[in-house]
C-alpha cells in the first residue's frame, strides 16, 4: 500500500513534470522575456565583447519597442533588459553600479569616458529584496544624439536557490518612472512576467 507521503511526492513531481511538458521548459530553464509586437529581440552572452573584464558569466534578454532609437519618439532609449547569471552575485549596490558602468562605457567606446558617467541610487530599498531600486544613470547616448544621456533605472534582483541564478531585471527609460506613464505602462508588464 502506498503511503501518503509517496502519494505527495508523485502528485508534486506529475504536477511538475506537466508544466515542463506543456511549458516546453525544465524547472531549471530561466525565464525568458515576453516579445510584444513589433519590439526587437537581442539575446546575448554576458559579459558581452565591450565589457568583457566584467567577473560575472550568463545571458543578456533585451527587448526594443519601435522608436528606440529616435531620439524625440516617447520610447526613445525606454527597454527591459534581463541578466541571469551564475552563482549568487550582483547582491550589492556597489557591485551593481559597476556592472552598469562598464557595460555602458563599452558600447560607448572613446566617445565617452566611466570617468564621467555617474549613479544615483534615489530610492534604495533593501537590496537584494523583493522591492526594486530606481537609480539615475548620467551617461552618453552613443547610437543617435551623440550628447549626454540620462536614464532611469528600475532594478528588480532575486536569486533562486534551486538554479543556483541570479535574475536582474531592469526597466529603463529617459522618463521618470511613473505607473501612469504609457512608457512605464509598457515597462512595468515585464516584472510580472518573469516572477516578480
Amino acid at each position: 500500500m502506498l503511503s501518503i507521503a509517496m502519494i505527495r511526492f508523485a502528485t508534486i513531481y506529475v504536477v511538475i513534470l506537466g508544466v515542463s511538458l506543456f511549458t516546453g521548459r525544465s524547472a531549471a530553464t530561466p525565464p525568458d522575456l515576453h516579445v510584444p509586437t513589433d519590439w526587437r529581440i537581442e539575446n546575448t552572452p554576458y559579459p558581452p565583447p565591450w565589457a568583457k573584464t566584467l567577473p560575472w558569466k550568463g545571458t543578456l534578454q533585451l527587448r526594443f519597442p519601435p522608436g528606440f532609437f529616435m531620439p524625440e519618439h516617447d520610447f526613445s532609449w525606454s527597454y527591459p533588459i534581463m541578466y541571469v547569471l551564475q552563482g549568487n552575485v550582483l547582491k550589492s549596490v556597489s557591485d551593481l553600479k559597476l556592472a552598469l558602468k562598464t557595460y555602458d562605457a563599452g558600447l560607448y567606446g572613446d566617445q565617452f569616458p566611466i570617468t564621467k558617467i555617474k549613479v544615483t541610487v534615489i530610492r534604495k530599498n533593501r537590496f537584494p529584496g523583493p522591492k526594486p531600486i530606481h537609480i539615475l544613470f548620467d551617461g552618453f547616448d552613443p547610437f543617435t544624439t551623440k550628447k549626454e544621456l540620462r536614464t532611469h533605472m528600475v532594478i528588480y534582483r532575486r536569486f533562486d536557490e534551486r538554479t543556483q541564478r541570479t535574475i536582474l531585471l531592469i526597466l529603463r527609460s529617459r522618463r521618470p518612472p511613473d505607473p501612469n506613464d504609457p512608457v512605464w505602462k509598457s515597462l512595468l508588464k515585464f516584472p510580472a512576467d518573469i516572477g516578480f
